[in-house]
């Protein structure tokens, strides 16, 4: 049987204790592979994935460092330290004082764990660890030697267990919440301000934390903008309103894109929604395990290229997505869905896939679900319509 999330003296964890130890055994066979020691964590996700801990002030330094065995070490600013004793698992750490130096408390951090002359992998491919630090410890550290560890946690990640997914079909409800409420918002004369601060309270009421991305609420031609935002746009008949939503659940997202019509839709645009919905239908269509990225692209994109539209697909089909900190939901440094990729889809992988044509002059045109892979196929997390609003 399962073990349920276990609560702690103060708030709780949002997975069990055992789901934390095992993710932790992962992240160090992944490590021993590497033939690395010590593993200097470095982003909120994957310090989040370990241990519990989670908050906004993750735009100051924070560090775990994870040995070969015992116990991981944090190194946070000491005002943040409070959720590593509320919200995390493991609770062994360095506060750092806002007068204090965050690179000397972590090489007595890195030191105390024997690193002085062991192998220390480092994230080479995130944007948490500062020049300053890695280089301070390169120089410190004269008879280490430092391993790029990008990937040996988000490798542990890309497979979900069952209370992740749990998460994310939750995150991916909100969503949907949101995505009705702002179609029923959307009316001609309103601004897409109007409209997100629908989407916002209709999320959040419906139990969502705060968001990884803003809602996309974005009308007319502005909308084939690549992540465009709300900016006070009046919604007009015969434009479009484009949405892209994605939720929260203990960190874990789940999103959701429509496009709608402000009346009936030209011709082009009915053409192009036929196309990316057929797209969006043929993806699902495919998705098993064994099936490449790339063919699951080739699935999708082949349809909008029939249409005569595949000049107006800007990007990949879809991303992994789950746990997520602001500004994005997504995980496509961790696995996508994009042309030519040899990468298998594997039973409890999870995507949200991103079929969408962008209009020059008319705006964009896009649909979305977010889905697990199932032992034999698609299963949806995101419960709407899947067809054009007209509004």
């Amino acid at each position: 049987m399962a073990e349920k999330p276990q609560a702690s003296k103060e708030f709780g964890y949002p997975f069990s204790i055992a789901e934390f130890k095992a993710r932790l055994k992962a992240v160090r066979e992944g490590m021993k592979a590497k033939k690395i020691d010590l593993l200097l964590v470095t982003g909120p996700e994957n310090i989040y994935y370990l241990t519990g801990y989670r908050t906004t002030g993750y735009y100051v330094y924070q560090a775990l460092v994870v040995p070969a065995s015992g116990e991981p070490q944090f190194v946070v600013r000491r005002l943040e330290f409070t959720n590593v004793m509320g919200l995390s698992w493991l609770k062994q750490g360095y506060a750092v004082g806002d007068t204090e130096s965050y690179f000397e408390a972590t090489a007595r951090c890195v030191e105390k764990l024997g690193g002085a002359r062991s192998r220390i992998g480092f994230d080479d491919q995130g944007f948490f660890l500062p020049a300053s630090i890695l280089d301070g410890l390169r120089s410190r550290l004269k008879n280490a030697t430092f391993i790029p560890a990008g990937g040996v946690v988000e490798a542990c990640r890309v497979i979900k267990s069952a209370k992740e997914i749990e998460y994310i079909r939750k995150a991916a409800g909100t969503a949907v919440k949101g995505l009705e409420a702002g179609l029923k918002a959307a009316k001609p004369g309103r601004t897409e301000n109007e409209v997100a601060g629908a989407v916002y309270n209709a999320m959040v009421s419906a139990g969502s934390e705060y968001v990884s991305s803003q809602p996309y609420v974005v009308t007319g031609p502005r909308s084939a903008l690549g992540h465009a935002t709300f900016e006070r746009g009046k919604i007009r008949k015969g434009q479009l309103v484009f949405f892209e939503i994605g939720g929260c659940w203990f960190r874990y997202g789940g999103a959701i894109m429509r496009t709608a019509s402000v009346g009936k839709p030209a011709p082009e645009v009915k053409r192009a929604a036929d196309a990316v919905l057929g797209a969006l239908d043929a993806i699902l269509n495919a998705v098993r395990p064994g099936v490449t990225s790339g063919q699951i692209d080739r699935a999708g994109r082949s349809v909008v290229e029939r249409a005569g539209l595949g000049k107006y697909w800007l990007h990949r089909t879809g991303y992994s997505i789950g746990v997520g900190f602001p500004p994005g939901w997504g995980e496509g440094h961790i696995m996508d869905l994009k042309p030519n990729d040899p990468r298998k889809l594997r039973a409890g992988m999870t995507f949200h896939i991103v079929p969408m044509v962008n209009l020059p002059g008319v705006g964009a045109v896009g649909f979305s679900e977010t889905f697990a892979v199932g032992k034999t196929g698609a299963q949806v997390l995101t419960k709407a319509a899947r067809r054009m609003p007209v509004l």
